[in-house]
């Protein structure tokens, strides 16, 4: 991989997907204004949504690690892999429907059955796509993956809020996610085929089947286990607050929204990174240190303030989002989603920095090492969750989701320094706690000491920006390496095919 091809993937993936979240959570800002549950109907969506990203997960097997660790390794192999790995994705496609049939016969039989079956429908198209877009990163041309990405966004957003302001609510919102999930399946497949590889069943080779599935199994193990871990607090919210349910769901599937849209940051730039810590795991140690220690740096040096500043500032972005004067939200709303998101954005952090971990384990194929750190998470993340909920009520997934967090990155952390690779600096850490620190004495004074209603919350947002910038350079917490990296540059390290 030429060192161009790094910042070129990302920007196009990170553009894509930013504007993909932006979109997202503007619909979660709008969504509740114009639906005639308000808050109530959007926790109705936020389920539905969330049992079918966790049905699609358990069914995903963990295919898409070693099909483009395969097809990175060889590009010659990736028809050959995506026509076996297609066969094995159609058939775990056929079981989740028939487990979402189930569930909706004896399970969610009123007005949760229509959401659930269309979401459901949506959320399995999604995953077919998702399985062969890992051809579009094998061959590091993100590019395409960010234009269809953005026109299924462009599609829910546009034509969600449409259907739902004219008065289809939640269910007419809802066939028009199946839409885009149709369009974004078509696309994907079209391109495919065109620019790199053709499916085709005289490809078809049980051997190539089962190694696939030998592959994937530690991840497929570890990628449910992860889902599991991000959806079942909402699960358990809805269920365990009764009458309020929805309403919580509705809340915390908001701020939720709000804290892991930030992800896109490090997720489109470790996609990026992930083919090329393939090879250099097999072949330089080197390399492979310099990666992660720069990977982790950059990510930090992001995690860290964002967390600083929407803590400082939730309650006044809550009341600019969702002001009382629109109507269609209360005191309580707002209260709520302040103090969601004034914890869940430390989870975001928290989340940043283990993506960073969990692309060293898939790159280094320590599969099961991700599955059995996943599984003490989501242990966590269960026990706490039956304790906080039924105690802080749409609290409790929050503060879980910190404390299972925090067990993740820690074992993440000293696994991947026992045994896969090191970090070779350690100074960044001290530099962006002390520059964080500045910023959050900063916030603390405006927002304390009177300047909060004299000083508008955009011109806050630039000045806390640059002062934390300025203190970053001023410690000398940023160097030329750095700035090379986000380049796509790897002074000393030579990064070839």
């Amino acid at each position: 991989m030429q060192n161009s091809s790094i910042i070129r993937n990302t920007s196009s993936l990170f553009i894509a997907q930013i504007a993909g979240r932006a979109l997202a959570f503007v619909l979660a800002i709008m969504l509740p204004r114009y639906l005639e549950g308000g808050f109530d109907d959007l926790g109705k969506y936020f389920f539905a949504l969330w049992l079918a990203h966790l049905l699609a997960a358990l069914m995903e097997l963990g295919l898409h690690t070693p099909l483009i660790r395969e097809m990175s390794a060889d590009r010659s192999k990736a028809s050959q892999m995506i026509s076996n790995a297609l066969v094995i994705r159609v058939i775990l496609s056929l079981i989740n429907f028939l487990i979402i049939l189930a569930l909706v016969k004896f399970v969610y039989s009123g007005e949760m059955a229509p959401l659930i079956y269309i979401v459901g429908i949506a959320e399995i198209m999604n995953a077919l796509a998702l399985m062969l877009r890992c051809v579009y990163r094998s061959f590091e041309r993100m590019g395409y993956e960010a234009i269809i990405v953005l026109l299924e966004r462009l599609a829910v957003f546009s034509l969600g809020l449409y259907v739902v302001i004219r008065g289809h609510g939640v269910i007419g919102f809802c066939w028009v996610v199946l839409a885009a999930s149709i369009l974004n399946l078509v696309l994907t497949l079209l391109i495919m085929v065109w620019k790199f590889s053709r499916p085709s069943f005289r490809l078809l080779d049980v051997k190539v089947c089962v190694s696939l599935l030998k592959q994937a199994l530690p991840f497929a193990l570890g990628g449910a286990l992860s889902m599991v871990y991000f959806r079942v607090d909402g699960l358990m919210l809805k269920h365990m607050m009764g009458v309020d349910g929805n309403t919580a769901m509705g809340w915390y599937g908001t701020g939720y929204s709000f804290a892991t849209s930030l992800a896109v940051i490090p997720g489109a730039f470790m996609g990026a990174i992930f083919p090329v810590m393939c090879r250099m795991f097999k072949s330089s140690s080197a390399a492979m240190n310099f990666l992660y220690t720069k990977s982790l740096k950059l990510i930090f040096m992001i995690a860290i303030p964002i967390a600083v500043g929407v803590t400082f500032l939730a309650d006044k972005i809550v009341l600019i989002l969702y002001p009382i004067e629109a109507q269609s939200f209360t005191l309580q709303d707002q209260e709520a989603l302040s103090q969601i998101l004034e914890i869940l954005i430390w989870a975001g952090a928290l989340i940043f920095l283990g993506l960073v971990v969990s692309t060293v384990l898939r790159a280094a194929n320590k599969g099961r090492i991700f599955m059995t750190t996943m599984a003490i998470t989501v242990s966590v993340n269960i026990g706490s969750n039956l304790v906080l909920i039924p105690r802080y009520g749409h609290l409790g997934p929050p503060i879980s989701m910190v404390i299972s967090e925090s067990i993740f990155l820690i074992c993440g952390l000293w696994y991947v320094h026992r045994h896969v690779c090191k970090l070779s600096e350690y100074g960044f850490i001290l530099k962006t706690a002390f520059a964080s620190g500045f910023l959050a004495l900063g916030l603390f004074v405006w927002k304390y000491a009177g300047f909060s209603e004299s000083i508008h919350i955009v011109l806050v947002v630039c000045l806390a920006i640059v002062a934390y910038l300025a203190m970053m350079l001023a410690l000398r917490g940023i160097a030329r390496e750095d700035i090379a990296m986000i380049k796509g540059q790897y002074p000393g390290i030579k990064i070839g095919e």
